[in-house]
């Protein structure tokens, strides 16, 4: 018996949801030690990005011959590169870890946003 793909989409979606949240619960339950908390500035969600490339890839493949990764990819160094000239033109004393910083956490943002992009478009289609 073959499931329709929605449904498989949906499964898969939701147990990457799952090992995300577990991903960062963990990180949670880790930050709580005062003697790493002092070491770390992460915040739980800074671990997702590169399982979140797996993850678009995965569900891309799930359903279709065609990813969306690179367009992703291409779509997140583009921002990247837009944030470095922004940050060398308004900020006289810019710092490679600020850069890196401010760059990890539009990362998150964005490939959870490519994630759930992913995600209902193709579920949608």
């Amino acid at each position: 018996m073959q499931f329709p793909s929605w449904t498989v989409m949906t499964v898969v979606f939701l147990g990457q949801l799952v090992f995300l949240l577990l991903v960062a619960s963990i990180m949670i339950l880790i930050r709580k030690n005062r003697s790493i908390k002092n070491r770390f500035a992460i915040v739980p969600i800074d671990l997702w990005p590169p399982f979140l490339l797996v993850f678009i890839q995965q569900l891309s493949g799930t359903i279709s011959e065609r990813s969306v990764l690179p367009q992703i990819v291409i779509i997140w160094m583009t921002i990247g590169l837009v944030v470095l000239l922004w940050q060398i033109l308004t900020d006289r004393e810019m710092t490679y870890r600020r850069f890196f910083v401010l760059f990890w956490r539009l990362s998150d943002l964005l490939l959870v946003i490519g994630w759930l992009g992913t995600f209902s478009y193709f579920l949608f289609q």
